[in-house]
């Protein structure tokens, strides 16, 4: 987690800047999770992730079903299963006293990542297919 910058930009300026927001914020809950920071801020944090993500995933999903993408009832359960992950977290925290250990965040950070690199990479390239139709 050297780094917001993920290499995966997709070229569709929303999404993209969603990415770039979302990364920013992992990137601040990991560091004050490596910190041991204070746990009532976290869970704020976690929440604010979540409801980003949330509406993240409801564009991308919307996007999908406007674009007729064959992938998307599996890119939303994949989403259904990064809210999940959020969850966890903050659950934790709201029953422990110490704060979460770095690792559980870093694997925040590196389902983010693999899914930017890879299934919405996916819809990208699906989507590069028929940018002479105007889908984009």
């Amino acid at each position: 987690m050297e780094g917001t910058s993920h290499g995966g930009d997709l070229g569709i300026t929303v999404i993209d800047r969603d990415h770039q927001f979302i990364s920013e914020l992992l990137l601040e809950i990991n560091f004050n999770a490596a910190k041991e920071g204070d746990p009532s801020r976290q869970i704020r944090r976690l929440k604010e992730l979540a409801h980003l993500a949330r509406s993240h995933f409801l564009l991308e999903e919307g996007m999908m079903t406007a674009a007729r993408y064959p992938g998307l009832g599996v890119h939303t359960l994949r989403h259904e299963w990064m809210i999940e992950q959020i969850r966890r977290p903050a659950a934790y925290w709201s029953g422990q006293r110490n704060a979460m250990t770095r690792e559980p965040m870093g694997l925040l950070w590196e389902s983010h990542t693999a899914h930017m690199d890879c299934e919405d990479r996916a819809f990208g390239l699906w989507l590069d297919g028929f940018e002479g139709e105007g889908a984009r």
